[in-house]
Parts: C-alpha cells; sequence; structure tokens
C-alpha cells in the first residue's frame, strides 16, 4: 500500500515537472521580448536591460530555464503587464471564488446525477430509464453557454427568483448569486454522472453474487446499498476528481457570463489584454489543480476497492 502511494506521488512529480517544461518552451517560443512587454513601449533602454537581468532573460535557454524553476519553487509567477501586481497574489484573490463554484457544481450533481443513475439502473428497460437516458442526452449535448443564457433568462430575468450576476456579499447572499452558474457548470455533470452510475451499477446487478444474494430474500434496498453500489463507485469517483480538477482550473465561460471573480473571468481579460505572465501562471495553476485532484481520485480508489492495492 505505501510503496503504492509512493509511486503515484513520484508520477506526479514527474508529471508536474512535464507541464512547467512544457510551458516554459512555449514561452521562449514566443517571438516577443518578454521585459519589453512588460515595461511597456515608452521605457528606457536602461528599464530594460535591468528587467532583463531581474528575470535572467539576459541568459542562455538552460540559464534562464533554471531561473524559472528557481522562481516557481519560491511560488514567484511573475508580475502582470496589465496591473503590475503580483500573479500569485492575484490568482490567491479568484482561487476561493472558483472553488466556492466548482464544489458547488460537483455536490449538485452528485445529488441529482447519482440518485437518477441508480434509479435508471434498477428500472432498467422501464419508463425511469427512458427518461432518465433522455435527459442525460439532453444535458451533455447543451453547451454551458446555452445553459447559462438560458437560466439567466427564464429565472432571472422572466422570474426575478436569482440575480443576474455577481458574487454576493457573502452567506445566504452569496448561495443567492451561486445558484445559476453552479446549476448551468452541473447540467452536464448530472447527465454525466447518472448515465456512468446507470451504466456501472447495471453492470454490477448483473453478477453472480447479486442474483445469489437477491434469492436468498435479501431486498432491494439493501442489495443496491450496501452490496451493488460500493463496487459501482470507481468510475464515479474518477469522474468526480477529473471533473473538480478542472472546475478548480476556472470556468471560463460561465465565470464570464454570470460575472462571477474566479479564476477563469482573469484568465478571460488576461487574454484579452495579452497579459502573458497571468495567462502563464493561470495554466501552471490549473495543471497542479487537476494533477492533485487525480491523485486524490487514486488514493480514494486504492481505499474503496482493496483489488488495486
Amino acid at each position: 500500500m505505501i510503496r503504492t502511494v509512493l509511486r503515484r506521488l513520484g508520477w506526479t512529480i514527474v508529471v508536474l515537472w512535464f507541464v512547467v517544461t512544457l510551458v516554459f518552451a512555449m514561452v521562449v517560443a514566443i517571438p516577443a521580448d518578454p521585459a519589453r512587454a512588460m515595461l511597456g513601449p515608452r521605457a528606457t533602454p536602461a528599464l530594460v536591460d535591468a528587467a532583463r537581468a531581474t528575470y535572467c532573460l539576459d541568459r542562455g535557454v538552460v540559464g534562464r530555464y533554471g531561473c524559472w524553476l528557481a522562481r516557481l519553487a519560491h511560488g514567484d509567477l511573475g508580475e502582470s503587464y496589465r496591473s503590475k501586481r503580483s500573479v500569485g497574489a492575484i490568482i490567491a484573490e479568484r482561487a476561493w471564488p472558483t472553488a466556492q463554484l466548482a464544489l458547488a457544481a460537483i455536490v449538485l450533481s452528485l445529488l441529482l446525477g447519482a440518485p437518477l443513475g441508480i434509479l435508471a439502473a434498477v428500472r432498467r428497460g422501464r419508463w425511469p430509464d427512458h427518461a432518465v437516458t433522455a435527459l442525460a442526452l439532453l444535458g451533455q449535448s447543451a453547451p454551458p453557454f446555452v445553459v447559462g443564457m438560458v437560466l439567466l433568462d427564464v429565472f432571472a430575468f422572466a422570474f426575478g427568483w436569482f440575480p443576474i450576476g455577481g458574487y454576493g456579499d457573502g452567506g445566504w447572499d452569496r448561495l443567492h448569486h451561486l445558484v445559476l452558474p453552479a446549476g448551468t457548470l452541473a447540467a452536464v455533470g448530472v447527465a454525466t454522472y447518472a448515465r456512468t452510475v446507470r451504466a456501472t451499477l447495471g453492470e454490477v446487478l448483473d453478477e453472480d453474487y447479486i442474483r445469489t444474494a437477491r434469492a436468498k430474500g435479501v431486498s432491494e434496498a439493501q442489495l443496491v446499498g450496501r452490496h451493488a453500489l460500493r463496487n459501482a463507485l470507481g468510475p464515479l469517483v474518477t469522474l468526480v476528481g477529473l471533473d473538480l480538477g478542472v472546475l478548480l482550473g476556472g470556468a471560463v465561460v460561465v465565470e464570464a457570463i454570470f460575472q462571477w471573480p474566479g479564476v477563469g473571468r482573469e484568465l478571460l481579460q488576461a487574454i484579452l489584454d495579452v497579459d502573458l505572465p497571468v495567462i502563464v501562471g493561470v495554466v501552471i495553476v490549473c495543471a497542479i489543480a487537476i494533477i492533485v485532484a487525480n491523485l486524490l481520485v487514486d488514493l480514494v480508489q486504492l481505499a474503496i476497492d482493496p483489488r488495486r492495492r
């Protein structure tokens, strides 16, 4: 068990190094002078040379790479061209709103998707199964920006039940502002989780030990809850981990539609302003979030499935 965990940690470090190296290669390949872009067109040659020396831009590729790794190891992601603020401070400021949105979307997807998948698996071939399948196909086919605009038009403009956008002032007001963006992100999650649970649980319910337990008189609720569901959780846990990593990186479209002050909205603004340090910083943070989420998924899989040990 310990050897397996250490091996997964080692591969996590290797993947993280590969991502950082790939980002560095992309930055070096850009045909632009970072020092000139940072200081602006009116900067004097002396200031440009000083910036190059500070950020190791006057060295060769190997020297710049070593300086790049050293700065990342100390948490230095550079300075924003637009706001002249630390990229680390900008991402840290935007990370908590994105985390709230991601966790709310995951919880909502699980609360709705898992029960629908269980219902479809238990009632296979009947109308609940067909209804859940149709709903899942509809949810997976609708792009997030379409779902977001429909929710805005119906629940914000037409009925006025929820605010059009913004972050809220905390407490219940924050939850009130969180419903529509989280629901938009959860639309695809509910559909995906329902189909996954339906497929995996349906396979488990066809196993011989389930037939034996049913023949012994075990109730259907105990059969599903105590025997079948745990063995069907593996793919669902994997999906949750992958979705959490991606959502923590920032849901760009949804945050832009609902004016949610998260990492995704900051990334969109950085792309429009060609703010390279912010773009690179967000990419690295997103990669770290996905890598850590995958590691947590592997550890949870080891805990719930002894065969993986």
